[in-house]
């Protein structure tokens, strides 16, 4: 047999191998994020002209996915939605905003090295 196609042979097998692993155990890697939302949240964040982006996790709830360092973008949005930002504690990476009536804390945490992802209904 040729070398090439031992090299195809055996390039196949570890594909198959790796992509066998990464769908039976996506739940570790990608933790309660759904990979498929969470890679379009990425591309609208890069590729597309969106600086906050909306995916959902494995329950259904709602998160916001912003870059790393760019919460403002976020705090942005809130404000045209009718929020107040009253506190920005970042010792608890938590946010609080008011609507005119109550408060309303939103947490968030890094995702990955570039991104920030920010629990809430907002």
């Amino acid at each position: 047999m040729s070398k090439r196609f031992v090299l195809t042979v055996a390039t196949g097998g570890c594909i198959i191998i790796f992509g066998a692993l990464l769908l039976l155990n996506w739940e570790r890697v990608f933790g309660d994020y759904r990979p498929i939302q969470t890679a379009k949240a990425v591309f609208k964040l890069e590729v597309g002209s969106q600086d906050v982006a909306r995916t959902t996790d494995s329950d259904d709830a709602l998160h916001y996915m912003v870059k790393k360092g760019h919460l403002d973008e976020y705090i942005h949005m809130m404000n045209e939605k009718g929020y107040v930002l009253k506190e920005k504690d970042i010792n608890h990476n938590r946010l609080v905003f008011n609507d005119g009536q109550e408060d309303e804390q939103i947490y968030y945490k890094r995702f990955a090295r570039k991104y920030t992802m920010i629990d809430g209904e907002g």
